[in-house]
């Protein structure tokens, strides 16, 4: 009854609304579309339609309640073309045949949003935002600085953008463990550990518990293959991407001031031997059934990292004996100079109006709409009333939609359309002081312990650093290459040195061979990439 209503609600805005001219993109299936000009699903009574590449669609239609509301409040028509297999190859062929719809959604980080730029695929949309687009004004603030192309316009929004403010990186302990070892107002505590206060737990916790149901203990375990241990690793030291040096010149984060430290530290876990031995050839799946066994103390990663194995161990052993996220500072260190929470404020994706679609002013109207406050919560909430309540002024969602998305995420998502669309979505609170996202609205202890242990001193924003590398195909880039191999080769000797002597003597002769590979010259290529950046947007000391 409530998609009857909402489709007698589209087709009486379709028949009062203004004649405008369509936009008029490639129709509904891109491939086969007729190319630049071609008019397929523009409404013949002079209604707006819009046609929606997004690269994350599947195979979903746009006929949900969220996607039924959408239509109805900004009187647009949308047709969604899926990307029916790859996506990228479904971009590349369509910016080869030029048959792209009116608006297209890609991944920010692929050099096809730069080649649909190049081509004239994208249209620049400072003078459209300029007139349409306070709300994108509003929302986007300095990210609209931050995503400029070279030529200093616009050419695209960008998706998950903004700073989120949930923690990322930091040193996973059993809980229930911990609490045996220090006490359990301790381990509820979310006051920082210090480097040697965490040597100590972990050599407690093997001498308390050499083995554990028949199996050998294991005070730390890493993942080899993601390398999501880096983010922890370094972010204790206060270790981005790369290290700028006081001439803001980038260079390898090996030659970071404290990069030697951070070294150190592993090398002293593995030689010390609370290290997993095995670390090095550690794949995700095996790193994971290592946690889940119920054997292993520590591990460094992202707090959501291991929620497959925190289910297990929950089930199996206790609720306190999933892994929950501390932080640990080095000796004489300050714990605002860590360097846990590396974010891009960027996000994920850029979407942008095309050179097909005729009616650009329409298709920015309709995106200023999503990007408002109330088109966020549409598409992150869905509808007042079925959905979610206002209750003294805030969001508050239903039971049944907090309780659907625990139990069956897919489900709840494709049913109500929650979430189904995420576009132009803006990480963080809105005005009222509730979480864009409804899924963040009741988040789990283990969320909330290690958003309550790393505070805003530790982001950092990866969009200063990402994409500075040179292209693969260029000089640079074939020396960036081999640069890179060196390292990755290195990395592990080090960690399993048999001191830090000999730990000193591989990091030395690695930043030599470096050298050779080209590294000054890769170098002065990203430090020009990052100056000319930092003047584009207006950071330039």
């Amino acid at each position: 009854m409530k998609a009857k209503k909402f489709t007698a609600l589209i087709l009486g805005v379709t028949m009062l609304a203004a004649a405008v001219t369509g936009c008029g993109g490639s129709g509904s299936d891109s491939a086969g579309g007729s190319g630049e000009g071609s008019q397929a699903g523009a409404s013949t009574d002079g209604s707006v339609t819009l046609t929606f590449f997004d690269k994350n669609s599947g195979s979903n239609t746009f006929d949900d309640p969220v996607a039924l509301a959408i239509q109805e409040r900004t009187g647009v028509t949308v047709q969604v073309e899926n990307p029916t297999g790859d996506p990228l190859e479904k971009l590349n062929l369509m910016l080869t045949g030029q048959n792209y719809p009116d608006i297209v959604l890609m991944d920010r980080g692929n050099e096809i949003v730069n080649r649909y730029i190049e081509a004239g695929a994208l249209i620049p949309l400072n003078d459209l935002i300029d007139e349409y687009g306070p709300h994108i004004k509003e929302m986007y603030g300095d990210v609209l600085t931050k995503s400029v192309y070279s030529d200093g316009k616009n050419y695209y929004l960008n998706n998950w953008y903004g700073v989120d403010p949930d923690a990322v990186a930091g040193v996973l302990m059993r809980k229930d463990l911990l609490a045996e070892i220090v006490g359990e107002e301790r381990a509820n505590s979310n006051d920082p550990f210090t480097q040697s206060e965490y040597l100590d737990i972990l050599k407690q916790f093997k001498e308390k518990y050499p083995t554990i149901d028949g199996k050998e203990s294991i005070a730390v375990t890493l993942d080899a293959e993601s390398k999501n241990y880096e983010g922890t690793l370094f972010g204790m030291y206060g270790i981005t991407s790369f290290y700028i040096d006081e001439n803001n010149n980038v260079q390898h984060r090996a030659k970071h001031p404290k990069y030697k430290d951070a070294v150190d530290f592993a090398n002293t876990l593995y030689t010390e031997g609370l290290l997993d031995k095995e670390w090095v050839v550690n794949k995700k799946e095996q790193w994971t059934q290592k946690l889940s066994a119920g054997n292993v103390f520590s591990t460094f990663c992202s707090y959501w990292d291991p929620d497959s194995a925190n289910t297990s161990l929950a089930s199996t052993i206790g609720e306190d004996a999933q892994f929950y996220s501390y932080k640990v500072v080095p000796d004489g260190m300050d714990p605002s100079e860590t360097q846990y929470s590396g974010r891009s404020t960027l996000g994920w994706d850029a979407i942008g109006i095309t050179a097909n679609c005729q009616n650009p002013e329409a298709a920015m109207k309709f995106i200023d709409y999503l990007v408002s406050e109330e088109g966020q919560y549409l598409l992150m909430w869905g509808l007042e009333g079925e959905h979610w309540d206002m209750v003294d002024g805030k969001h508050v969602p239903k039971q049944e939609i907090v309780d659907g998305f625990n139990s069956n995420f897919e489900e709840t998502q494709l049913s109500t359309g929650i979430r189904k669309w995420t576009w132009f979505i803006k990480n963080g609170y809105g005005s009222d002081g509730s979480p864009y996202d409804v899924t963040k609205y009741e988040t789990t202890p283990i969320t909330d312990f290690a958003n309550a242990s790393f505070g805003e001193s530790d982001r950092w924003d990866t969009a200063d650093y990402t994409g500075l590398e040179p292209a693969g195909s260029s000089p640079e880039g074939l020396k960036w290459q081999k640069v890179k191999d060196v390292y990755d080769q290195n990395f592990p000797k080090m960690v399993n040195a048999a001191d830090n002597a000999e730990a000193t003597a591989i990091y030395e002769a690695m930043l030599a061979e470096m050298e050779e590979s080209g590294l000054s010259e890769v170098e002065a290529y990203m430090s020009k990439q990052y100056q000319e950046r930092m003047k584009l947007w207006g950071k330039a000391e």
